[in-house]
Order: structure tokens, then sequence, then C-alpha cells
């Protein structure tokens, strides 16, 4: 080869190194980036696609913490439950597949073709075929599991399902969880996080065959459990307010359910709150009779598969709806307590004032009626609040003036939110919000609580300021958070320093009040015992038409010393009476008849007619038994002539009013019967008359103190008459008053 071939042979050699080094660059320039985009660009999504290939995760799910009542009774708990999963990657052929859908289907009571289809996600190591797992049906599933050789295939893994001990207690307060047990109502929404705890999780390494690897390879975070919340519940206050809400329905059947409220007027705490018809805590999707009574009516209407589950959505939001927060309403003359406060702490009026009504006033053109149309005459300021007399007040709230008048509404926490701990509050409808004028006639109508429209809650806050020295405080529920060993992690604390109103205005008040029950419309919410400051109102429901009415009665107690305040609203009654003082007072008045003495209020014996509870006196001897009911107030006839207690009437744990019989029986005779009277429309003197007549005891219940002006007259009896009953048995009859009940 010459020198010149060989030189072009080396600049070929040269030009092909160089393409073959760019080529060799090139590739390495691609490789550096891809390993670029592996470990520094995409390095957490590869990361976690290598993790997903040769590991699996399973939650350990924190329990869910208890609600408990202030006294530590349990109202929401969780119990362990299990929930039952398949590794369909672990999953051998299809005969295996059937035979696992086939078991679990009968076991568990699942859909044999939705397990299949679940079998067939052959990439997928979780599967849920069943939640909320009961131990015995679990216990089932591990015994197929072990008979059939399927441990790799069938899983199961603790999980919590809450459940209400006493289902209905309290349920718009308490509200439930949803399947994930996050909560969605009442409580349990409202303190979710700190109820939820945080979850735990375990995750183990697998090898190429998805099986796992030994323990060392296994990463374990443990579920730290929620809180519990102690709340200022009382079970048993709660049982006796629902109780009553209850008979209120039942005697009233009102259009909108009926409401009631007790809470502590120094603290804002609340002891109970309940909504009557109410709903199972345990089962809330389920409509109750009062709801699916709708249902079952429009579904005879032909509606579509859609329509009929957008209204079955509807009437279960308006099942849960609570109406203390969530719903607004026309207070009426309660808010009547207010408007005089204002008038007296602006020095406006004294209680030696005086007012002429004539049964009307007008204002700017506007005719204003008295409920009384020939007038209540000349009265003194604390007589216009115990007549609840329009007129009166529609001069009050003018002098007040709109601009002071709006102050104090706010003061007295109307234009704002309670922030009360429960979700779904709403706000108040009043000229701000509704975008209507305030002048003259709306003041006026404003002064006797018509027009503007407020949340039960915030009714009370503002009643119980006006009870407990002018204080406004925060109502709430939740007391304090503690943790599995009963430590306290936190105290909730509420602010109570705004004083609205001065303590001599509030005494004032007070004292009109108590005074009030003697002799006006607020009778039938008289408690034997206890001297009861309360206002009834009677609203009418101006967005519908005539006929329609709010019946409410607010109350506090004892006036002495104001310790628990109570509201109740029977929304749209349907029966023979809508007066609040017929309808709303005489719930009040049982309610507190049984929650003042459990709180260990004293009484003060101011034209209290005592009852007594009987022991069993069987086997006692007779004159042992008669001291002893001698000492009780209680009469004594004994029938034989022996010297033992073989029998008695009233059984023991009977409850009758003193001056009542125990028949004692010292042989094998146990009495006559006798025909109960019919007693409705008796008074409670001729009522015991008529009873003991016919050698039975009477048990007064109600509305009814001798301190009082009137004669209340019986409106019901615990025995129906025409019943034939054992001598000695006791009767309930509830009385009530009608005189001067227009409000």
């Amino acid at each position: 080869m010459d020198g010149k071939s060989a030189k072009k042979s080396r600049r070929e050699t040269f030009r092909r190194g160089y393409f073959a080094l760019a080529v060799i660059i090139l590739m390495f320039a691609v490789l550096v980036g891809r390993l670029a985009d592996l470990q520094l660009v995409n390095y957490e999504e590869y990361r976690n696609k290598a993790l997903a290939q040769y590991t699996t995760e399973i939650k350990i799910a924190a329990k869910r913490g208890t609600i408990y009542d202030r006294n530590g009774r349990a109202m929401a708990l969780s119990m362990t439950v299990e929930t039952v999963f398949i590794s369909p990657a672990k999953i051998k052929d299809t005969a295996q597949a059937a035979l696992i859908a086939r078991g679990l289907s009968e076991i568990l009571d699942v859909d044999y073709q939705s397990i299949i289809e679940k079998t067939t996600k052959s990439k997928s190591q979780y599967q849920v075929i069943k939640k909320n797992v009961e131990e015995d049906v679990a216990n089932e599933v591990r015994q197929f599991i072990l008979d059939n050789g399927l441990s790799q295939q069938i899983n199961l893994e603790e999980s919590s399902k809450r459940y209400y001990p006493f289902s209905n207690l309290a349920c718009h307060c308490i509200g439930f969880v949803g399947a994930d047990n996050q909560g969605l109502l009442g409580l349990e929404a409202e303190y979710n996080e700190e109820l939820s705890g945080v979850d735990g999780r375990v995750i183990k390494a697998l090898d190429g065959n998805r099986d796992e690897l030994p323990f060392k390879y296994e990463s374990y975070n443990e579920a730290q459990d929620g809180y519990n919340l102690v709340t200022t519940f009382d079970h048993t206050i709660q049982s006796v307010l629902e109780k009553y809400l209850k008979k209120a329905y039942d005697d009233n059947l009102p259009e909108s359910r009926v409401a009631g409220i007790v809470m502590d007027v120094n603290t804002g705490e609340i002891y109970a709150s309940g909504v009557y018809p109410d709903f199972d805590l345990n089962d809330p999707y389920t409509l109750t009779s009062y709801f699916n009574e709708d249902y079952e009516v429009a579904l005879k209407d032909n509606l579509s598969a859609e329509d009929a589950s957008k209204l079955k959505s509807s009437l279960l939001y308006q099942m849960w709806n609570n109406k203390i927060v969530s719903e607004l309403y026309e207070p009426g003359s309660t808010f009547k307590i207010v408007t005089a406060a204002m008038a007296l702490e602006e020095g406006l009026y004294s209680i030696n004032d005086s007012f002429n009504c004539t049964g009307e006033i007008v204002v700017l053109g506007q005719e204003i009626n008295c409920h009384k149309t020939s007038g209540h005459g000349l009265q003194s300021f604390a007589e216009t609040l115990q007549n609840s007399c329009n007129p009166a007040f529609v001069s009050f709230g003018l002098k007040v003036g709109a601009e002071v008048f709006m102050e104090y509404f706010e003061q007295f926490g109307f234009t704002s939110r309670t922030n009360v701990d429960l979700p779904g509050e709403a706000d108040t409808y009043y000229y701000v919000t509704s975008g209507t004028q305030f002048k003259d006639v709306e003041l006026a109508v404003y002064s006797f609580g018509q027009t503007f429209k407020i949340t039960a809650i915030q009714q009370l806050r503002a009643v119980s300021t006006v009870a407990n020295g002018g204080y406004l405080v925060v109502p709430h529920y939740a007391k304090a958070l503690t943790d599995n060993e009963g430590n306290v992690v936190k105290t909730f604390e509420y602010e109570t320093d705004r004083q609205v109103v001065s303590s001599e205005v509030s005494d004032q008040i007070t004292k009109i009040l108590l005074g009030g029950i003697n002799t006006g419309s607020t009778k039938n919410a008289a408690v034997a015992g206890y001297s009861i400051a309360a206002k009834t109102g009677t609203s009418q429901k101006r967005d519908m038409e005539d006929g329609h009415y709010v019946s409410s009665c607010v109350a506090f107690a004892p006036a002495e010393d104001p310790q628990v305040a109570i509201l109740v609203i029977v929304d749209d009654p349907t029966g023979q009476d809508f007066y609040g003082g017929l309808v709303a007072a005489p719930v009040v008045s049982s309610v507190l008849t049984e929650v003042l003495p459990y709180l260990q209020i004293p009484r003060n014996d101011d034209g209290t007619l005592d009852s007594v509870t009987i022991a069993d006196y069987r086997k006692m001897s007779v004159d042992t038994v008669k001291k002893t009911l001698e000492n009780m107030k209680l009469q004594c006839e004994i029938v034989g002539d022996g010297d033992t207690v073989t029998e008695q009437m009233p059984r023991f744990g009977s409850t009758l009013t003193e001056g009542g019989k125990v028949i004692l029986y010292t042989g094998e005779s146990t009495g006559n019967t006798v025909t109960v009277p019919d007693l409705i429309g008796y008074s409670p003197t001729a009522a015991t008359s008529k009873l003991e007549s016919k050698g039975l005891n009477i048990l007064v219940a109600g509305s009814y103190s001798t301190s009082i002006d009137g004669t209340p007259v019986a409106v019901s009896q615990s025995v129906e008459p025409g019943t034939e009953v054992p001598e000695g048995t006791v009767v309930e009859v509830e009385f009530r008053y009608y005189e001067n009940i227009d409000g």
C-alpha cells in the first residue's frame, strides 16, 4: 500500500472511531439521563412502584374514642369487629375461586357473583368482602379457612364498629358515623378529629412469589386510639326530658316536631337536649314511622327510582336535622323578657310605672292588637309582662328606640351564632339578613317577638343571661378529653365575662316572672315545692296561612338562686289546644318536677303536696308498719287479725300523695276489687274525694300548687275509667290550669 492509500485508511479509521465514540457518548448520556430520571427527577414515583412490588401494607384501624355523659356513662362506644378480605393474587385457579365465593357467600350473606368478580382481580392482594363482621361470624370464617387450607387466600383484620347503647337517646346531638367510621352528625362530627385517632399499619416484605419474607423484614407502626369525649349530658335528665317530649308529641300531634333543652344558667353546660320524633343511632338510614309515612304516600304516586331515592334522602336529612340549632322560629312572647330587660336597664321605666291597655295600639296607621281584645286596663310594669300585653311592649320598644334596641339585640346574642359545639347552627333571620327595613312598625312587632327568627339555643341563652345576673354564656356539650387510662388531656374552657344587663335588672325580671306563675298564663309551668320563673309564648307562623302556631315555654329555677333553665317548643300543634301555656308549659312542669330533686336542689315547700313511695312491708309486724306509715303522713287500714303483714296494697314501690291509705293484710284475704271512676274535669279536691270513696289512692301530677290562684282540672288519669282494680290501687291524675291561659 502506498503512502497515499495508508493515509486515507487512517483517516477513515479515525472517522469511524469518532463516530463510534460519539455513539458511545450519546448512549452514555441517554443512560445517565435515564438514571437521573429514575434516581433524581422521579425518584419517589419509581421508589413507590418498587416498594409496591415487594411489600404489602395492612392498615391497623385506630379505635374511636368513647363519648361519655358527665357521670361516666358511655353514650357512644366502639366495638371490636373484623373485616374479611381476599387476596386474588394467591388464588390458584377457578375451582378455588368458586370454593371461596361459595363459602364466604353462605357465611357472610354476601352475593356469590360479587365475590367471584373480586377473585378475578389477579394482581390484587386486598379485596374486601365484608366489613363489621361480628366475632361469632368471624370465627365461622376462620374455621372455613382451616378446613380448606385457604390461609393465604382469605384473611381477617381487626377493625371497630360504632355502637350506641341507648339507641335513640340524644340522637340529634350525639350524631353517628359513616361506613369509614368518620363522624357525620352531631358531636361525632364536631369532634371527629379528636375521637378518630391515627390508624397504624404493618408493612411486610414479599418475595418473587408474593410470599411473606421472614419477620425481620416487617415494619410496624402502632395505631393511636382516639381520645374519649366527656360531655355535659346527664343521662338521667336526658331520659326525663325525652320522656315528656314524646308525651307532648302524642298529646298535641304537632306538624313540625317538638324540642327541648335543659341548661345550667351559670356555665352554659347543656344537661339535656332532644327532638321528637327521633331516630335510632344504630340504624340511622332507616326512616322512622313519622317520616316513612310521607315516603310511603309518595311511592303510591308511581315515583321513578331516581325520584324515590331523592325523596328518601331528603326525608333522612329532615329526620337528622337538629331542631335546636338548625331550625329557626319566632320566639313570640318569650322574647318579652328581653324587651323588658332593655327598658329597665336603660332606665326608661321602673317596676312602679303603669300602662293602660285598651286592647290595641296603632303605629303609623298599623293596628296591633292585644290577645285580650277588651284590653287589660291599667296595669303595672310587672303586670304587663305577667299578662303578656302586646300594646305595652310595643310602647316599651318604641321608647327604647331602634338603634338601642338593636344594640341589645346584638348583646343578647341574637345577631350571631352561639358557637355551640354542634355542626349546622343556623343564622338569625332578621332585617339585616332578610333585606327588609327596620322602622317603627318593624320595631313594634320585634318588641313582642314576632317577624324575626332565631334558634332555640339562642333564646335559651338570652333567658339564661337574665337568670344568672346578666352574663352571656356559651352553650356547650364538651367538658374534657381523656385518654384510655382516664387521664384528662384537655379541658374545654368557655368565656362568660360579657355582662349584658345588671344584676339588679336580672333580679327584677326574675321576681316579675315568679309572680306571674301564680296569676298568669304560666301557671301550668309551676312545680310544687319550688319557685319557678317562667314565660310562655304562642307565636303565629306568619309565613304560613292562619291557624299555625309555635307554642313554647321558657323557665328557670329556683327563682331565688337560678341554676337550671329549660325551653320547650311544640311546633304547630294540631290538638285541641295551641297556647304555649296549655301545650308547652305542662312539659316544663313535668320535666322540672323530676329534674330539680334529682339535682338535689332544696325545696321551699310552698304549696307542696308531697308524694311518698312505700316500701315492702310484707313479713314485718303490723305495729311497726303502722308507725312507719303514720310518720309518712299516710293512713293505714288493717285487714285480718294477725300480727304480721302478709300482703299490702298499694304494692311496694308505688308512689302516692300524702294523706293516702295503705291497706295491710294479715291473713289470706287480699281484699276486694273496685271500679275506677272517670275523673276528667274534676278539681284535685273532688278527684281525691271521688277516689277515696272507692277505696283508691291518688297521685297528684301536673301543674298543681296550693299557692297558685285558681283551680286546675284533671286532664288525664293513669287507669282508664271503668277498670276493675284492687282496693288501694294508686291512680295518677294529671291536672292543668285553664283559667286566664291565653298565651
